[in-house]
């Protein structure tokens, strides 16, 4: 009977032990995959682009010509200076929205 249990036992910490490395594995794969949609593919490191900085309902967007306009924030520039202006900005996506760093 012991041995039994005994196998059960080591039979059970083998499905836990594999279920953990799965898991492990599933978080250090890349963040995009291949055939995602350009829209879920995540974006990194410093991004320029030189657009019309525009205002809608108190939220920011650079519009570049002939492209979607962009949804920009900012935490160390102040962007309401900018309305109206065309400019290069430079910054990090988060998600869909650029976060400018700094505006030339």
């Amino acid at each position: 009977m012991k041995k039994y249990i005994f196998i059960a036992v080591v039979g059970l910490s083998g499905f836990i032990f594999a279920g953990c490395t799965k898991q492990k594995n599933a978080v250090q794969q890349p963040a995009t995959q291949q055939g995602a949609s350009q829209n879920s593919i995540q974006k990194v490191g410093d991004t320029t682009k030189t657009g019309k900085i525009t205002t809608i309902s108190g939220r920011f967007y650079l519009t570049e010509a002939g492209q979607t306009p962009k949804e920009i924030e900012s935490y160390a520039v102040e962007l309401s200076e900018y309305v109206g202006k065309t400019v290069t900005v430079t910054g990090q996506y988060s998600g869909d929205t650029l976060f400018v760093g700094s505006i030339e």
